[in-house]
């Protein structure tokens, strides 16, 4: 049994019981039996009590209850929540150390750029201000930093673009790095000019296509045992929808690594077991795929396997939709049988069946199933029925 919160136990010690509880209680899950509610920890605040109440910092910044019904934290085997009286918020000065919250809470930091500290909150008899809360201290917080990001765009005389930004909360500094894949996402200026480098980004659009080319060594225990095999599948693409022909070329000029990682990462399980060499070959910028037949029949003369990734990509959606088409007809045909044997009238009005013999069939046919029935009916009734001996007796 895991100890109740603090709010439970002063219920209990209340007279309150878990049959019986007031309005500003409730359980900690709808579907709740006494076992879920000792291994969840007891009762928990209804959502218009807990907005209402005011919590404090350590260094007394006010939050209000609202902040905290987001679910809670659990860390060094206590509840951080509001029932134990301890919810915890992000510190809104990130500092890593500091003596007036928890010292459990010392340890818990955030990684990357992000820099997050917990603070744990307690409950306060007094109305919330905002001169005196954390939003306060946010909301200045992030007008400091959008004056910094306006300061670095002088300095860089506009030559800045903010989805190729980010603020690094450890060193407190604006840090602007390219990455064109980023473009690719985020990127609203088709047709304008680029904030970054301030030219002109095409409309024109197109891909980025490039060839993968896998060597590997047969290991299937026949006379080709030990042999090695190439094969290149041409016209890879690398997005999938066309972008702007410029951000296609900046991908082919400043994206490469990210191009090979990605595929070494497709196959990092045949090159970790199976020793396979995987290399990526002609990357290119194009408004749409071009092939080098010569180049092709040169490969295949060598004993390459040449595979086209559109070519591929058309049989494999041609087998799925003979598929699609294949178990469309079984169902057809089930559905048939079963109205052959039932009858229309076994059929329940809107099902699902039903439903699909109206889309399928059609009222003509569903009566040509009908008589089927009928027919069915009647070959059942004339059909010579086994006796047993027990009639005889």
């Amino acid at each position: 049994m895991k100890e109740y919160n603090l709010f439970t136990q002063k219920l209990f010690e209340q007279g309150y019981t878990f049959e019986h509880y007031p309005n500003y209680a409730r359980m900690p899950n709808p579907v709740c039996d006494r076992k879920l509610f000792d291994i969840m920890g007891g009762f928990r605040y209804e959502n218009w009590y807990q907005n209402q109440k005011v919590y404090s910092t350590g260094c007394g910044l006010l939050c209000r209850g609202s902040d905290f019904s987001n679910g809670y934290m659990s860390y060094m085997g206590i509840d951080w929540k509001p029932e134990n009286n301890n919810p915890v918020i992000s510190c809104p000065y990130k500092k890593e150390q500091c003596t007036l919250r928890s010292p459990l809470l010392d340890h818990v930091e955030g990684g990357g750029i992000c820099k997050i500290s917990q603070c744990d909150c307690h409950e306060v008899d007094v109305p919330y201000e905002y001169e005196h809360s954390r939003d306060r201290v946010w909301d200045e917080r992030h007008k400091r930093i959008r004056e910094e990001y306006e300061e670095l765009k002088r300095q860089k005389k506009g030559h800045v673009c903010y989805w190729q930004t980010s603020y690094n909360e450890w060193t407190e500094q604006w840090e602007q790095r390219y990455d064109p894949l980023e473009c690719v996402r985020m990127c609203m200026n088709t047709g304008g000019t680029c904030d970054l480098k301030h030219t002109p980004i095409s409309k024109k659009r197109g891909n980025v296509f490039y060839d993968v080319k896998i060597t590997r060594t047969r290991r299937d225990g026949t006379l080709f045992d030990g042999q090695q095999e190439i094969s290149i599948q041409k016209g890879c693409r690398l997005l999938e929808t066309g972008k702007s022909m410029t951000i296609c070329e900046n991908i082919v000029r400043y994206g490469r690594k990210q191009i090979i990682s990605h595929e070494h990462m497709k196959y990092h399980s045949e090159m970790f077991v199976y020793g396979w060499k995987v290399e990526v070959l002609n990357i290119r910028a194009e408004r749409r795929e071009s092939r080098d037949l010569l180049q092709d029949l040169q490969d295949i003369r060598e004993g390459i396997t040449i595979v086209h990734a559109s070519d591929q990509e058309k049989r494999n959606k041609e087998l799925k939709k003979q598929n699609r088409a294949k178990q469309k007809e079984k169902r057809e045909r089930r559905l048939e049988q079963k109205i052959v044997q039932n009858g229309w009238d076994s059929t329940e009005p809107f099902s699902l069946d039903y439903h699909h013999a109206l889309k399928w069939f059609g009222q003509e046919k569903i009566e040509a199933l009908e008589r089927r029935h009928q027919k069915y009916l009647e070959e059942e009734r004339n059909k010579p029925q086994q006796m047993s001996l027990f009639e005889f007796m």
